[in-house]
């Protein structure tokens, strides 16, 4: 009977340090994940269309002139040389 026991006692402890590791392990897991998911997510913005190539492009990374949106500044450019 005490052989029992002991077997018991044994798979028990084993059972708890296998919890106690994957725990740990799940836990820095999530810790490492969650700067970088949210700094890979940026914050909605609207899309806005560049007037000279039609492409659209995140607002934030727009140049807005005269009312109007383009993806770079050499698109503004030509476009009000062409629109004069």
């Amino acid at each position: 009977m005490g052989g029992i026991l002991r077997l018991v006692f044994i798979g028990l402890v084993i059972w708890f340090v296998y919890r106690f590791i994957q725990k740990l392990l799940v836990s820095k897991a999530g810790n490492s994940e969650t700067p970088s998911a949210s700094a890979a997510t940026p914050p909605e913005q609207a899309m806005r269309r560049c007037a000279h190539c039609k492409m659209h492009v995140p607002e934030g990374e727009s140049t807005q002139s005269k009312g109007e949106y383009f993806c770079c500044e050499a698109h503004r450019d030509a476009f009000f040389r062409e629109h004069r």
